[in-house]
């Protein structure tokens, strides 16, 4: 064994002896069962996925409507149709921003336990297309730690077929803004040029706000050669 997987034992010895506390009640972990990221079990279990009737293209739960929301309406999307696995509220929100900003990368696993409890159907087998992050990024986003928990510990097949080169922070923009923003900014990768692509992909993306980042990586893969675009999101904003 390497100094690499040295490390790596090591630091797994040190996480099963020494978990830590819950980030969301505090309680304490050690001697509470297997700890594939720092919650506990009461607390998992306390966490709502979107059970409830939802929109066929969007995946926003739906309480009166049917079929497509009021924005799926009035927006045409290049993805097939996108499953939230949480709206972005209470400790979900909590847990992602945890993951994506204060690098509790352990995180990870949890939200890839439930990811793979979302790949029912068309979704099951698909290769799994993480949504790239700005150039600027220098460790891997929470997007990439997911799917890299996928793959290690589910066995799922990840291919990184889409970079970006640009595009402003787009937190404060319309959908039409950051449909403007984003163009030309998502490319296939130059290692995958010349090579046909999977017909049919599984965009993994963290946070649906307006559907943009999503449709522009669809559009992107499916002017390429896939042929299907489904979509799998930690949470969309309700």
């Amino acid at each position: 064994m390497g100094r690499g997987g040295m490390r790596s034992a090591g630091r797994l010895l040190l996480e099963a002896l020494f978990p830590g506390r819950c980030l969301l009640c505090g309680q304490w972990l050690i001697l509470r069962g297997d700890h594939p990221a720092p919650v506990c079990g009461d607390c998992i279990g306390g966490l709502s996925p979107i059970l409830c009737e939802r929109c066929v293209t969007c995946g926003m739960p739906l309480v009166s409507e049917r079929g497509n929301c009021t924005r799926c309406r009035a927006a045409a999307f290049s993805f097939e149709t996108n499953v939230a696995i949480f709206p972005y509220s209470g400790p979900a929100r909590d847990l992602i921003g945890m993951l994506k900003f204060e690098g509790r990368r352990r995180l990870a696993r949890l939200f890839a336990d439930f990811a793979v409890r979302s790949m029912d159907g068309e979704r099951e087998h698909l290769p799994v297309v993480p949504v790239p992050p700005r150039p600027s990024r220098r460790e891997p986003d929470a997007v990439e730690r997911v799917a890299r928990s996928l793959a290690d510990r589910h066995g799922r097949q990840v291919s990184r077929l889409l970079v970006r080169t640009g595009g402003a922070p787009q937190k404060s923009l319309s959908l039409t803004e950051r449909r403007e923003n984003l163009r030309g900014m998502i490319h296939i990768a130059p290692s995958t040029r010349g090579s046909a692509l999977p017909p049919r992909v599984l965009l993994l993306d963290d946070v649906f706000t307006t559907g943009a980042t999503l449709d522009e990586c669809a559009r992107t893969l499916r002017e390429a050669g896939c042929f299907q675009v489904y979509a799998l999101t930690l949470a969309i904003e309700e």
